[in-house]
């Protein structure tokens, strides 16, 4: 008899409740589920209120401290930001326990999910980690992830019943992760190439030109439809954890005995963009829309 996704999810508890926390509880409450939330924010007063409002609004429980939140979850998702993530890893290990899944969505380098595995599974518990393939708006739960891990095909099974979107790749942890940070040089890259491009064009005002010499040399892509406003906006409002997953990739390539100068120098360009912006970025819940890019990248 198949397992509906209720039973196949037990509780769940969701580590970190910034961008993707919110969404993830929100669609787990609505199919059923019973979702406790905690973020290390509850405890500073300043932050406190905004999480718990969240929270409510997702339709999900506010756990006073870790070790509430994962006391009685069968799935465990961590989803801080990539500094944060192995110290999160080792304290949740403390309070884990066979039966428990930790499933480790952060944007991290092969080696730290390798030694985050190595904490979970200490007593008991399985790891697995996630390496999320695209921006989670404003795909939400259905966002494509790769799974690796020993019970990673188990765990797909049970996510995908959940609504998710996953595949298995390795039951060796630390390949996903490398497919994802590999990725990330490129599309990051991207990113940081069409800033510092858009940047320098800015000054000489000749942005039109180059953005049609573009169009012409590679037709399709959508610079001549404002690709680059949506990469350029993109390092705004998320430059700072995008530079951090940028750093995880250069110390993987450090790792692999690769020159890390350019990974580095990419999220460079992404966190003193995302610093530029953040003024902007407070009052976006106002305004509704960042503004055009080229206002974005008006000289500090």
């Amino acid at each position: 008899m198949v397992q509906s996704s209720q039973q196949a999810a037990g509780a769940i508890a969701i580590i970190g409740f910034g961008e993707v926390g919110p969404i993830f509880a929100r669609a787990l409450a609505d199919a059923g589920h019973t979702v406790s939330i905690f973020d290390i924010k509850l405890h500073d007063a300043a932050t406190r209120a905004a999480i718990v409002e969240r929270a409510e609004q997702s339709g999900a429980r506010v756990a006073d401290d870790l070790a509430s939140a994962l006391r009685d979850a069968q799935l465990v998702f961590s989803a801080v930001t990539a500094s944060q993530a192995e110290a999160v890893a080792s304290a949740a290990a403390a309070h884990l326990k066979a039966g428990q899944v930790f499933v480790d969505l952060n944007s991290v380098s092969p080696a730290v999910k390798q030694r985050n595995s190595v904490a979970i599974q200490q007593n008991g518990a399985d790891y697995v980690e996630a390496a999320v393939m695209a921006p989670v708006p404003p795909q939400g739960i259905r966002v494509p992830m790769l799974l690796g891990g020993r019970v990673a095909g188990k765990t797909a099974e049970r996510l995908n019943a959940l609504g998710m979107r996953c595949e298995a790749v390795a039951q060796e942890v630390g390949l996903a992760s490398a497919i994802k940070l590999c990725r990330s040089i490129m599309i990051k890259g991207m990113e940081a190439l069409c800033v510092q491009s858009m940047l320098a064009a800015r000054q000489f005002d000749v942005d039109g030109r180059v953005l049609a010499s573009l169009a012409a040399s590679f037709p399709g892509v959508g610079w001549d439809t404002g690709y680059e406003a949506y990469l350029i906006g993109r390092v705004v409002e998320h430059g700072q954890r995008r530079s951090e997953e940028m750093r995880e990739a250069a110390s993987m390539l450090d790792g692999l005995g690769i020159s890390s100068a350019l990974a580095t120098a990419v999220a460079d360009v992404q966190e003193q963009l995302a610093a530029r912006g953040a003024p902007l970025v407070e009052a976006l819940d106002k305004k509704g829309s960042l503004p055009e890019w080229r206002a974005l990248l008006k000289p500090a």
